[in-house]
Order: structure tokens, then sequence, then C-alpha cells
């Protein structure tokens, strides 16, 4: 946490690919200002809602952002960058790395789609409750569309890796961003993503609920303010 400002960040050493994943990001950015607030609200909710833990099985921001970038593809207001003609060459580890990002050209790519900030967040999560297709579905930004996890071959756990809900990376393409999440956790990110979608479609003022912190359930056989105890609903 850096002491002057209090705000937290992750530090990466000797990770090239990383500076590449980054600069992908900003180039998807410059072109529809939408993609950054979309995210930076995505992101909050996550950290309120406590679904933004890796370790804890959740997602990473990385992730958030690129299932961001997967919703405005989708609607025609972020164009494929990795499926244009390359105007940026990187090698990293003898892998090469390939796409467009000649992105001051695209700055009216969306202009068509005149949805607003509110109606995407709501699409956004509307998608990923109602819509997306866990046991089939791939979200792919290096391609721009859904392909199938049979595709991919991410029908199966190998290991520590779950594909339950799969997030392709968009260099390392063998990398399901969103194999940390198991049985429990999946549970509650689909939860998750249909209390923010209900709230957004039916609160008046939805911004105060949405980003209402998550309080965990007291534990099995815990005491009350008064001493009693209570357990699974019942008052001993």
């Amino acid at each position: 946490m850096d002491p002057d400002t209090g705000l937290s960040c992750d530090i990466c050493v000797n990770n090239l690919l990383a500076v590449v994943n980054t600069k992908l990001l900003r180039d998807y950015a410059q072109i529809d200002q939408r993609l950054r607030q979309l995210a930076f609200i995505v992101k909050h909710w996550a950290k309120s809602r406590r679904v933004n833990e890796t370790y804890q099985g959740t997602l990473s921001s990385y992730s958030y952002v690129i299932m961001c970038i997967h919703l405005l593809q989708l609607r025609r207001i972020l164009p494929c960058l990795q499926e244009m003609e390359a105007t940026c060459y990187v090698t990293v580890d003898d892998n090469h790395y390939a796409y467009f990002d000649q992105v001051d050209k695209l700055s009216n790519y969306g202009a068509h789609n005149n949805e607003t900030l509110s109606s995407l967040l709501w699409a956004f999560f509307h998608y990923w409750a109602y819509q997306h297709d866990y046991t089939q579905d791939v979200i792919s930004i290096r391609t721009g569309k859904i392909i199938s996890k049979h595709m991919k071959d991410w029908t199966r756990r190998v290991g520590n890796d779950r594909h339950l809900i799969c997030i392709e990376d968009p260099f390392e393409t063998s990398h399901d961003l969103g194999r940390v999440v198991d049985k429990f956790s999946i549970k509650i990110l689909r939860e998750e993503f249909e209390r923010a979608a209900n709230i957004l479609q039916y609160d008046p003022n939805p911004s105060v609920k949405l980003f209402e912190p998550y309080v965990p359930p007291p534990p099995f056989g815990t005491l009350d303010e008064e001493g009693i105890l209570s357990t699974a609903g019942a008052i001993i």
C-alpha cells in the first residue's frame, strides 16, 4: 500500500507479458470512454461485494476488465484489435504477439451505439446472471466472440484448474482466468450477478444498495446481543 495515498496495488517483477496486457487494455480504453467508466464501477462493485479476491476463489480485477471488453465487443462499441491488421509486434519468451494499436483511428468506432453507462452496467450484470452459458461458453476478446469449452479442451478439471467460468487470456490463450473459481465460489458469483442485475432493474435508487458492503452470515451457533444462542434460525 502506498503510504501517501493509501492506494493498494500489486507489484510484478520481470513479468514482461503483463506489460503487453496492460498496453492492450489501455488501447481498448482509448477507443471509447465507456470502457474505463464501466470497468471502474464493476471493479468497485466487486471489491464492495468481496468477489475480487483470487485467493478466495473469485475473480481478479484483470478478469473483470476482460469481461467488460467482451460485453462492449458484443454490442459493437469496441472492435477486436487482435483480429485486425497488426501494427504492434511484441516477442516475450520466444512467443510472438501482434495486434492493431493505432487506436486514434478508431475513436468513432462505437459512435452508432448511444447506450448510456447505466444501461451498459445493467447489461453487464444481466449477461452474467441470465445470458451466459456457463456449461459451454468461453469469452474471448482475442476473437471478439464466444467460443466453446470443447474447442479449448476446458471441459474437465486438471489439477487445481477448474473451468466453471471461462475467460480466455488474450495472449496466453491456454490460460483460463476463471480457473481459480470452484464449485462454492461460482455459486456466490452467480448470486451476486443476479443480485446486481435485479437491483439495477427494480430499485428506484440502486446506487446505494448495489455497492452495499458484503456482510458474511454469522457462524453457526453464535450468541446474539442478549447472550441467547441462536442456531439455524432457532433460539435455544
